[in-house]
């Protein structure tokens, strides 16, 4: 006699139990949110084919489906209807309207006063009245959305790299990299998405690196500050402060000789020939002519070094 032969019928419930256990949902949460109940609905029904011989538990009391499970076909039938089990209770009424944007189960807990055990049950049944969406079903506390909510969500990934971009002062992506621990190829791909989004900057950097900055748009981003580790400024390509006083000299003069330069910060003529040199190499200064004795004047780089060392020593 075949399966269905032997006339097995299952309420929907149980049949969408079924099958999210076919598809290696362990978890009682993770059961229930794919086949779109609450936890208790999805509690009923496990326990129902786990009677009927389809479903067990092991000893770490995951659930799974029996090789009858596996094999048997089955016709289903509509649910008992429940009084009021399509309306949100108070507490789920408060929940929606908190959400006016994606939060994340913590954020609704500490905001409500409620225990996470319970905020996680009001949004699974939510989750089942097609209430609410969740920004990864694999971690559905991670991020909870509104149905019709057409705020732009970030991937776990792309919210920790948007954490990670400072406002205060620019980074690269090494930097980045670092702050979130991904490959530097994942992070360049990230950075490129939210650029696209208007959610971080991009300009040259000291020596020609790229430089990033979260936009005003990505501050605000809701999701913007969940992982708290901030990239790290990257290394100036000057950091004496010799080297700072001499940028300042210039730029207060627009364009300083090197005897000036001497005369103002009384450094020795064979120093400051071999500073200027220097800073020439790390294209921080150039001359405004091409004569010998003409002046030096700072580069946009030479203007952005300076800029960065005065911040960092107010800092």
């Amino acid at each position: 006699m075949t399966p269905t032969a032997r006339g097995l019928v299952l309420t929907k419930s149980q049949a969408a139990c079924l099958i999210a256990l076919l598809d290696r949902k362990d978890a009682k949460t993770e059961i229930a949110i794919h086949a779109k109940l609450d936890l208790i609905k999805a509690a009923a029904a496990l326990q129902a084919l786990a009677r009927l011989g389809l479903a067990e538990q092991d000893k770490r009391k995951s659930w799974h489906p029996t090789e009858r499970g596996k094999a048997w076909r089955f016709e289903t039938v509509p649910d008992r209807t429940r009084r009021n089990s399509g309306s949100p209770g108070a507490g789920a009424r408060r929940l929606l309207e908190l959400l006016d944007r994606p939060m994340s189960g913590s954020e609704i807990a500490e905001r409500l006063g409620l225990t996470r055990q319970r905020v996680y049950q009001l949004v699974v049944k939510l989750h089942a009245q097609g209430r609410v969406s969740f920004g990864d079903r694999e971690h559905p506390f991670w991020l909870v959305i509104r149905a019709g909510d057409t705020t732009p969500f970030l991937s776990r990934d792309e919210e920790r790299v948007l954490s990670a971009i400072p406002r205060e002062y620019a980074t690269d992506a090494t930097k980045i990299r670092l702050a979130v621990r991904m490959p530097e190829s994942k992070v360049e791909k990230i950075l490129e998405r939210l650029i696209s989004d208007g959610f971080a900057e991009a300009f040259d950097g000291f020596q020609g690196n790229r430089a990033y900055r979260i936009t005003l748009a990505g501050l605000k981003h809701p999701q913007h500050g969940r992982y708290t580790r901030r990239a790290q400024e990257p290394r100036l390509p000057v950091e004496s402060d010799r080297v700072r006083k001499v940028l300042s000299a210039i730029l207060d003069s627009g364009a300083l000789r090197i005897r000036d330069v001497t005369n103002a910060l009384r450094i020795p003529r064979e120093s400051i020939n071999a500073l200027m040199q220097y800073l020439k190499r790390k294209r921080l200064v150039k001359k405004t002519a091409p004569d010998f004795n003409a002046p030096y004047s700072l580069t946009d780089e030479g203007y952005a070094a300076l800029a960065e060392m005065t911040r960092r020593q107010a800092a």
